[in-house]
């Protein structure tokens, strides 16, 4: 692969946006966030006057588990809490740390949402930096300001960012990690490479999804310029030194040396659940019982088995005993080869929960936002396509290399029980490659349309 190492020319390059710019893309982006901010603290009233719990109009029912880190770390402190071994802590802390101020779940959902509208900004720089520098359109500032306003406005970024939940501060922690790997290529400061391991740091802190975000750097940086191997380096020092730190905490509270005990559960519940359901047809709710009572029978609770009901599964999202955490994976594992070839297929199930429908929009979008994303996924492959065309392997790097990890790491661990949330994370290098395309279709139309218009050779 040819080096696009940055040379004096490319010093030269103005890549910073303009503020007025910069302004524009998180003005409405925060307007957006802040309108569905508020439709969903009108939807919690409403489910709080009919008895039930308000929160869950901010994120469903992973809402409680989170809160519940909260509370921990504010009523008793320290790192024993059960939920700590499926959730890192990060997002919780700041929950934790608007509670130490005096604020409230409002407050801590206002948080969130400025995170959201922040994401849009690093990513609409990122989309300024690497379309500027690949000089290969006529007015690339044009160009990724219209990447930056999509960002603003896209649904599930503008659903995922309005949320008690983890994305709004992961996904701007992702961006922001880019974003400073790509000034790092063109400045060849270590600055940016500090930051860009304290994005790194705080991205895997915030999701478990985050815990091999260390293999980015390498896979980012050497190719283009083998020199930067140092740099590369001390960020998958520092990944590492957070994972081997968190799976020790985990180690000593629950028993296993893992990053997060999600990944059998995941694996049994919403991977190997689904193949069978598939291959044999039977009910979900009838698998999730024959797969809790196989799970207290192999640990020898006899009681327990005898009297299971389907929505026991959540008691294993955090396993009682290293053994069961053991069992889950044998059992997951099993299933799988067992049915490989619907949990193969279950993949494009899987997508199409990832990158088709957000469930949290009203009926209504639905064909909007469907149109909406056929529109986006196909320029963004023909983006990639132009860009490897061209030679572009920074912006094919920077984009390429997270959407296939986020894409790949969760169409493994799971099929089932997502939707477009989870494509949240990589919705900015996604809309970039999207822009990089539509710039490259632009200029084809622009090319034929010269030729056609131009006078013909006169005739001899």
């Amino acid at each position: 692969m040819a080096s696009t190492a940055p040379t004096t020319q490319d010093r030269q390059v103005p890549t910073a946006p303009r503020p007025a710019a910069v302004l524009a893309v998180f003005a409405l982006s925060l307007l957006v966030r802040g309108l569905m901010l508020a439709a969903r603290y009108q939807q919690g009233l409403q489910i709080e006057a009919g008895g039930g719990n308000g929160l869950l109009a901010f994120g469903g029912s992973d809402v409680p588990g989170w809160l519940g880190i909260a509370h921990y770390f504010i009523e008793q402190g320290g790192w024993a809490y059960g939920l700590l071994g499926t959730r890192p802590p990060l997002f919780p802390l700041t929950v934790a740390g608007v509670y130490a101020l005096g604020g409230t779940n409002l407050h801590a959902a206002v948080l969130q949402t400025l995170f959201g509208a922040l994401t849009p900004v690093a990513g609409y720089w990122l989309a300024h930096n690497l379309l500027v520098r690949a000089r290969r359109f006529a007015r690339p500032e044009r160009l990724a300001l219209a990447a930056g306003l999509v960002m603003a406005l896209d649904p599930a970024s503008v659903a995922a960012s309005a949320s008690l939940l983890s994305e709004p501060l992961f996904n701007l922690a992702l961006t922001a990690c880019l974003l400073h790997l790509a000034l790092f290529t063109e400045r060849e400061r270590w600055v940016h490479i500090a930051f860009g391991g304290f994005w790194l740091a705080a991205a895997m802190l915030t999701r478990s999804a985050g815990a091999y975000l260390w293999l980015l750097a390498p896979l980012i940086l050497i190719p283009l310029a083998r020199r930067w191997w140092r740099q590369a380096l001390a960020l998958v020092a520092l990944g590492l030194a957070v994972y081997l730190g968190w799976s020790a905490r985990n180690l000593r509270y629950d028993g296993v040396f893992t990053y997060t005990l999600q990944t059998n559960f995941s694996l049994l519940f919403l991977r190997a659940v689904s193949a069978e359901h598939m291959a044999t047809g039977a009910p979900v709710d009838d698998l999730y019982v024959e797969y809790v009572r196989e799970l207290y029978t192999s640990a020898g609770d006899l009681e327990a088995a005898a009297s299971v009901e389907s929505w026991m599964f959540w008691n294993f999202l955090t396993a009682p005993s290293p053994e069961l955490y053991d069992t889950m994976g044998q059992m997951a594992r099993q299933k799988l080869l067992q049915y490989w070839p619907y949990a193969v297929a279950g993949t494009a199930v899987g997508a199409w929960r990832v990158f088709g429908v957000t469930l949290s929009l009203p009926g209504w979008a639905r064909p909007l936002e469907l149109a909406y994303h056929a529109a986006l996924y196909a320029l963004t492959l023909f983006g990639a396509w132009a860009a490897f065309r061209r030679r572009d392997w920074l912006t094919l790097l920077v984009c390429g290399v997270p959407i296939l990890y986020v894409s790949g790491l969760t169409l493994v661990a799971q099929i089932s029980a997502m939707d477009t949330r989870m494509r949240t994370p990589i919705s900015v290098p996604i809309i970039l490659l999207a822009a990089y395309g539509a710039g490259a279709l632009l200029e084809r139309w622009q090319a034929r349309r010269a030729a056609n218009s131009a006078p013909a050779p006169p005739q001899s």
